[in-house]
């Protein structure tokens, strides 16, 4: 199993450049923690009525907040992304720049530049990479439903911890990753898909579902 930044993370594009300095992409989100206890509120552009922003959220110049966004900082948006309409983007979340966040709620991720997030869907305590595609309904899992830690390449991650997504990659609809899913740069993954543990680079996963169609009996 790989789990080197440079395996996932070809472009190195990223406002902050040290979350690559990571020994391991699991310790990523450590990287992101302390980047967000530096910040303080910081807001460059036009906030409508109805959003509600708590906490220190930096805005970059550019980004373009539309109706009923929610923000529960720390937060850090980049250069010219758009975030909503109704987004919930809740603490510990970086997004990169020229993002396009749709209906989605994000907690506790670091979201790459240019990756687009447009519909309804879940991305927990993940890192999702530079130009990735995430589609509607895709769900990234980040606590076991018994309750137990994760474990990914032997090693104790916590009770929360999402998916890493390596850059250009592309997740069709109604896929859910489970907690410790490491997916590598370039792959494609089908929709429908039930992704779990280790997806090499440049790779295509498809979950096979089985189809029987019967002739509808009169009622």
């Amino acid at each position: 199993m790989e789990t080197s930044p440079n395996y996932f993370f070809r472009k190195k594009e990223f406002p902050f450049t040290g979350i690559f300095e990571a020994e391991s992409v699991l310790d990523m989100l450590k990287k992101k923690d302390e980047i967000l206890d530096s910040l303080e509120i910081d807001i460059n552009t036009e906030i409508p009525a109805d959003t509600q922003i708590s906490g220190d959220v930096v805005i970059m110049p550019g980004v373009k907040i539309k109706a009923g966004v929610v923000i529960e900082g720390p937060v850090y948006i980049g250069k010219n992304s758009v975030i909503g309409p109704h987004a919930f983007i809740r603490k510990g979340t970086i997004i990169g720049e020229n993002c396009e966040i749709g209906r989605a709620e994000i907690k506790g991720s670091i979201i790459m530049n240019r990756t687009k997030a447009h519909h309804h869907c879940y991305i927990g305590d993940s890192v999702i990479g530079n130009d990735v595609n995430v589609g509607c309904g895709v769900v990234f899992a980040n606590f076991k439903f018994e309750g137990s830690d994760v474990v990914v390449d032997n090693k104790n991650v916590g009770k929360k911890f999402g998916a890493i997504v390596g850059d250009d990659v592309s997740i069709g609809c109604n896929s859910v990753c489970a907690p410790g899913t490491l997916i590598g740069a370039g792959c494609w993954i089908y929709p429908l898909s039930s992704v779990r543990g280790f997806v090499a680079a440049d790779s295509v996963f498809k979950t096979k579902i089985e189809h029987e169609i019967v002739e509808k009996k009169p009622v």
